[in-house]
C-alpha cells in the first residue's frame, strides 16, 4: 500500500468542501469501518514507437504541389511512391540552369585567360617603364655632371679664343703699321696687306662680340631653360613611373576581383543546380521501408494527424520539415499511451499492474505495465505513461485503438471513510463534519483526513464507527 501523510487533502476537493459548507444538510451517513481502495482509471490509445517518418526539407524549391497520393492505411514496399508531385516548373528550371552553366563556365574560362594575359602584359609594361625611367635618370645625371659643365666650359673657351684671335689680329695690325711707318712708303701691296689685317681685326672683334653674346645667352637663357626642362621632365617621369607602379597592379587587381566574382557566381550557380537536383530527388517521395501508411506522426504519446490530413489533398502544398506520413512496420509492437494528472501521478508506481480493456472487447482484461516517459510534466501539466503488454494483442488491434486501464494504487480492509461532500473546510485549515446528536442541533466536529478514493475520503481521527453525520 502506498503511504500517505495524514494532512494530505487535494485542493480540488477543498473547493468542493468550501461549497458544501453553504449547502443545506438533508442527508445522513452512518460511519463504518470497511474496504478502502484508491483506483487510477485511464483512457489510453495504441501507439507505436517503430515508425519511419516521411518529410522533406528542400534547400531551394519550396513549391511542392500534390497531384495524387496513396490513401491512409495503404500497404507499401520500400521504394514505393507515396506522393506524386507536380515537378514541371522544377524540371524546366533545372534544364534552364544546366544550359546556363555551359555559358557561365565559358565566360569564367575566358576571364581567367584574360587575367593571365593581363598579368604577363602588365609585368612587361612595368619592366619597360622601369627601364625607361632608369635611363632617363641616367641621362639627367649625365646632363648635370657632364653636359651642362661641358657646355659652360665650351662657351668660356669660345670667348677666350675670340679674345685671343682679337689680340693676335690687333698685334699683327700694330706690327704691320709700325713696319710700314718705318719705311716711310706704302706700296699697293702693303696697302692690301694692311686692309686685310684691318678686316681680320674687325672680324675678330665681331667674333668676340658674338662669342660673348652666345656665352651670355647660354648662361642666362639656355642653361636655366635646360635645367627647368630637365627638372620638369624628371618630375613628370617620376609621376608617370609612380602611376605606372600603381595603375598596372590596380588593373590586375580589378581583373582578379572580376574573376573572383565570376568564380563565386559559378560556384553559387553550381550549388544552386545541385540543390535543385537534390530537391527534385526528394520530391519522389519514396517509402523508406515496408509497412503501412499512416498520415501524420507519432509524438509524445499521441498520433498527430490533423495537420497532415489538411495538407495531403490534391493541389495541396507540402510544408517543409512537416512529417506528412509515418510508415509503420506490419510487425510493429503497440504500446498504449495515456496521461496522468498530478493527483494520479502522486498515486502511480511502475510496480503496479494495469488492467487493460480494449474498447473493441471490454470483457477481456489484459495485464499491462506502465512506464513514465519523462520525469517532468508536459505543457498541460500531465505526465506521459506508456503501457506495454506481455500477452499478444488481438490481430485486429491497430494504431489508434482505444482502451481503458485501471490500477489499484492502495487497498485497505478496515478504514473509516466518509463522503467528501460531508466535509467542511475551516479558515484555520482544519476540516469539520456535522455529527447528528440524539437531541438538539448537530455537533461540529474536527476530523483529521487521509487518503481520498473517488467521492470518499479516509478519516484518521475525530470520528468513530457507527456515528451519523449530515450530508448535503
Amino acid at each position: 500500500m502506498k503511504p500517505f501523510q495524514s494532512h494530505l487533502f487535494v485542493p480540488a476537493i477543498t473547493s468542493a468542501l468550501i461549497l458544501s459548507s453553504i449547502c443545506t444538510y438533508a442527508g445522513e451517513h452512518t460511519t463504518k469501518m470497511g474496504e478502502f481502495k484508491q483506483i487510477i482509471k485511464l483512457e489510453a490509445s495504441a501507439i507505436t514507437e517503430m515508425g519511419h517518418p516521411v518529410s522533406i526539407n528542400p534547400v531551394v524549391w519550396k513549391e511542392a504541389k500534390i497531384e495524387k497520393f496513396l490513401p491512409h492505411g495503404s500497404s507499401v514496399k520500400k521504394g514505393d511512391k507515396l506522393l506524386w508531385i507536380d515537378t514541371k516548373a522544377l524540371d524546366e528550371k533545372i534544364d534552364e540552369l544546366t544550359k546556363e552553366r555551359v555559358k557561365q563556365k565559358l565566360s569564367l574560362e575566358s576571364a581567367e585567360l584574360e587575367l593571365m594575359a593581363l598579368k604577363v602584359s602588365n609585368a612587361e609594361s612595368l619592366a619597360k617603364a622601369e627601364l625607361e625611367y632608369k635611363r632617363f635618370l641616367e641621362d639627367y645625371e649625365y646632363y648635370k655632371k657632364v653636359t651642362k659643365p661641358q657646355k659652360a666650359s665650351d662657351s668660356e673657351y669660345k670667348v677666350k679664343r675670340a679674345v685671343d684671335y682679337l689680340s693676335y689680329s690687333q698685334e699683327e695690325m700694330d706690327q704691320l703699321l709700325k713696319m710700314y711707318e718705318e719705311d716711310g712708303l706704302t706700296e699697293e701691296t702693303e696697302e692690301i696687306i694692311i686692309k686685310r689685317a684691318k678686316d681680320s681685326l674687325t672680324s675678330s672683334k665681331r667674333m668676340l662680340d658674338e662669342a660673348e653674346r652666345e656665352a651670355s645667352y647660354e648662361k642666362k637663357v639656355v642653361v636655366p631653360r635646360n635645367d627647368l626642362d630637365w627638372e620638369t621632365a624628371a618630375a613628370a617621369k617620376e609621376t608617370a613611373w609612380e602611376l605606372t607602379q600603381k595603375t598596372l597592379p590596380l588593373a590586375s587587381k580589378m581583373k582578379e576581383l572580376d574573376v573572383d566574382k565570376l568564380q563565386r557566381d559559378d560556384e553559387n550557380a553550381e550549388e544552386m543546380l545541385n540543390d535543385l537536383i537534390a530537391d527534385r530527388k526528394l520530391l519522389e517521395f519514396e517509402s523508406p521501408a515496408d509497412g503501412v501508411v499512416y498520415f501524420g506522426e507519432f509524438q509524445n504519446g499521441k498520433w498527430l494527424n490533423e495537420s497532415a490530413r489538411k495538407v495531403i489533398v490534391e493541389g495541396g502544398l507540402v510544408p517543409a520539415t512537416m512529417n506528412l506520413m509515418t510508415i509503420v512496420p506490419r510487425d510493429a509492437k503497440l504500446n498504449f499511451s495515456t496521461f496522468l494528472t498530478e493527483k494520479q501521478k502522486h498515486l502511480f508506481s511502475p510496480d503496479m499492474t494495469g488492467h487493460l480493456r480494449l474498447e473493441s472487447n471490454p470483457w477481456k482484461t489484459i495485464p499491462a505495465k506502465g512506464k513514465l516517459a519523462s520525469a517532468h510534466p508536459n505543457f498541460d501539466h500531465q505526465w506521459l505513461v506508456s503501457f506495454s503488454t506481455q500477452d499478444a494483442l488481438p490481430a485486429d488491434v491497430k494504431v489508434g485503438a482505444k482502451a481503458t486501464i485501471t490500477m489499484v494504487a492502495a487497498s485497505s480492509e478496515k478504514v473509516l471513510s466518509i463522503p467528501v461532500s460531508a466535509v467542511e473546510s475551516e479558515p484555520d485549515g482544519s476540516y469539520t463534519v456535522r455529527v447528528k446528536m440524539a437531541e438538539g442541533d448537530p455537533e461540529i466536529t474536527k476530523v483529521e483526513l487521509g487518503r481520498e478514493a473517488g467521492d470518499t475520503v479516509e478519516v484518521l481521527s475525530g470520528l468513530k464507527d457507527g456515528q451519523v453525520i449530515l450530508t448535503p
